[in-house]
């Protein structure tokens, strides 16, 4: 599986991007504004286009896929 990066729109870090229900979009995920901090940045949680991702992170080698079946978001 593949899961796509985009640049957070508030601290411009490249964050993962969660699946949503609504298709072509994505939630991005919570991230902190200072890696050493406890608060969260405010472009956390934000949806934001599939098509914005800047990169695709492949998945980790050595981890088996799901027995053949199509991965679903529910």
């Amino acid at each position: 599986m593949r899961a796509p990066r985009v640049q957070c729109p508030t601290c411009e870090r490249s964050v993962a991007l969660m699946p949503t229900r609504r298709a072509g979009y994505g939630v991005i995920h919570d991230h902190k504004k200072d890696r050493r901090s406890l608060i969260l940045c405010e472009g956390s949680m934000r949806q934001v286009a599939l098509a914005e991702a800047v990169l695709w992170q492949d998945a980790l080698p050595g981890l088996a896929e799901v027995s053949g079946s199509a991965p679903t978001l529910f």
